[in-house]
């Protein structure tokens, strides 16, 4: 072999063995790279494992959670899968127990299971099923269910799935509420209130009694605004209380207006206008309430006039009182002065029968004064707006009556306890305990006299007692003796004014009076007075 065919074997042997080196070469490459892909499908396949058991786990969760009882059964109605709420619901546990959906329907739907559950199969959904079903452990249930078929990879039904929700409560409320609304239509119908309903000032339903008052039908009024049948200027006096309403500052007021009637007459009416409002607060309508107040205002009106009437009669009798007081002791001082110059300067010549008979005059003449003194101070009680009303010690008071009122001395006035201090006019006051005090002492009949005044503190009221061992009073007199001229027997000293007097104080005070009384006994007066 020469040399030149040696060479040509190891050029020929060096370019195999590059070929071979970089062949090599690219198999180390490319087995890296299919490494490499294979390292990432692997982890890409765990990364889609723990998504999928993520998804499963997440579904999972809504499932069990879900609100509604959920079912899952094959095409012949076996249930495979129940959640926690359809478990409640049912009181089945399919893990334990084997259920087939055909033993729910209650005997009575299965019809119209039967027609719904093709309609199923046909469809592929339905919703808004409603019927009973029979359950464990609560008896018969109302419920709604939504359905859907599931469907192998040749479509065709497998099985189906569906949300059951129990509605048993729900209906039964509804019944109560459309009970509630049927009675209380029948309540708004035949209320003798006329009552409207408005929105927006438009008249939207009306009831008998407001058709009524006004004189139109339901359908006349339904055509009408609020305005329609208001006077013009109290509908705007009124816009300003219905501006209140609708920005929220009130939710009711109330008002006297006019409405027109059919015949162009008008009423007025008491109206309570009240809102019902939206979930956000805005109006959706107003209620009105119609109380016809004609003949009402129209007493009132008489009222009031008897009432003026009533108080310029009074003070006509007042002056009255005044001035036939102040006329009749002119004539009575005049007479008593007569009588008393006859005794001085004719007591020589007069025997003892005539100077008695002057001194009877003399009495008659005292006691005609008293009781035009005790007349001015009946009429001169007249109400509290007169009154100088301040702070009076009764005890400091009492004292001062003891002084006033001629007491025997026999005769003892007392309190049982400290008295308290008040509030009222001192001369009402006065004139109260003085004639009380004054007639325990007139009708007093024991050697030894006891007048004994006692108090109680009646949160809103004062309660006063003045008790006595005197001649008493029979039942029959108990009520005559507050009246004007009457009183127990025919004691000189006594008017029959000053217990009327009394009475007339009492009321003044919003107070009352009474007594407990035994003939021989004693007398115990009571009466109140407002704080």
């Amino acid at each position: 072999m020469s040399n030149e065919d040696v060479d040509i074997l190891k050029r020929a042997l060096q370019r195999e063995k590059a070929a071979r080196k970089q062949a090599e070469n690219i198999l180390e490459d490319k087995s890296l790279e299919l490494y490499q892909i294979t390292q990432e499908l692997k982890e890409t396949n765990e990364k889609l494992e723990y998504l999928v058991g993520k998804k499963e786990s997440e579904l999972q969760g809504v499932f069990d959670n879900l609100v509604d009882a959920y079912v899952l059964m094959d095409i012949s109605g076996n249930v495979l899968e129940m959640n926690h709420a359809a478990n409640q619901l049912f009181g089945y546990d399919i893990s334990m127990d084997t259920l087939n959906v055909m033993t729910l329907i209650y005997k009575e739907d299965y019809q119209y299971a039967m027609n719904s559950f093709q309609e199923l199969i046909t469809k592929g959904s339905f919703s808004n099923y409603q019927a009973r079903v029979y359950t464990k452990n609560n008896g018969v249930r109302t419920v709604h269910i939504n359905a859907s078929i599931i469907k192998d990879k040749n479509k065709k039904p497998i099985g189906a799935q569906g949300i059951v929700r129990d509605i048993t409560e729900e209906l039964l409320q509804k019944q109560i509420f459309e009970e509630q609304k049927k009675q209380l239509s029948v309540i708004v119908e035949n209320s003798s209130l006329g009552i409207a309903l408005t929105q927006g000032g438009k008249i939207i339903q009306t009831n008998k009694a407001f058709q009524n008052l006004l004189g139109y039908s339901e359908k006349e009024l339904v055509k009408k605004e609020v305005k329609d049948i208001s006077l013009k200027d109290e509908y705007v006096a009124s816009e300003d209380n219905m501006k209140r309403v609708n920005d929220g500052e009130i939710d009711s007021f109330t008002v006297n207006k006019r409405y027109l009637k059919k015949d162009g007459n008008t009423l007025w009416a008491k109206t309570n206008v009240g809102a019902v409002r939206n979930h956000n607060g805005s109006v959706k309508y107003q209620v009105a309430l119609i109380e016809d107040i004609t003949e009402q205002l129209e007493f009132e009106k008489q009222r009031e006039k008897l009432v003026t009437d009533l108080e310029k009669t009074n003070q006509e009798l007042k002056d009255y009182a005044h001035i036939v007081s102040h006329d009749l002791k002119s004539p009575l001082r005049s007479i008593y002065a007569l009588v008393n110059w006859i005794k001085e300067d004719y007591s020589t010549v007069f025997d003892k029968s005539g100077l008695d008979h002057l001194s009877m005059i003399e009495k008659t003449l005292e006691k005609m004064e008293v009781l035009i003194n005790d007349i001015l101070s009946y009429s001169s009680v007249s109400n509290k707006d007169n009154l100088k009303s301040k702070d009076i010690d009764l005890n400091r008071l009492i004292n001062e009556i003891k002084s006033i009122v001629l007491i025997p001395e026999h005769i003892v006035v007392s309190s049982k306890k400290q008295l308290p201090i008040i509030y009222g006019d001192e001369i009402r006051i006065q004139q109260l305990f003085q004639n009380l005090i004054g007639n325990a002492v007139i009708y007093m009949d024991k050697e030894k006299g006891e007048i004994e005044i006692d108090h109680k503190d009646k949160k809103t009221h004062h309660l006063f007692s003045i008790k006595d061992n005197g001649i008493g009073i029979k039942k029959e007199y108990h009520e005559k003796i507050f009246k004007m001229f009457e009183s127990v027997g025919d004691n000189e000293n006594s008017s029959g004014i000053g217990l009327a007097i009394v009475k007339k104080i009492v009321d003044l005070y919003e107070g009352k009076i009474w007594l407990e009384s035994t003939p021989d006994i004693g007398t115990t007066f009571y009466f109140t007075l407002k704080k």
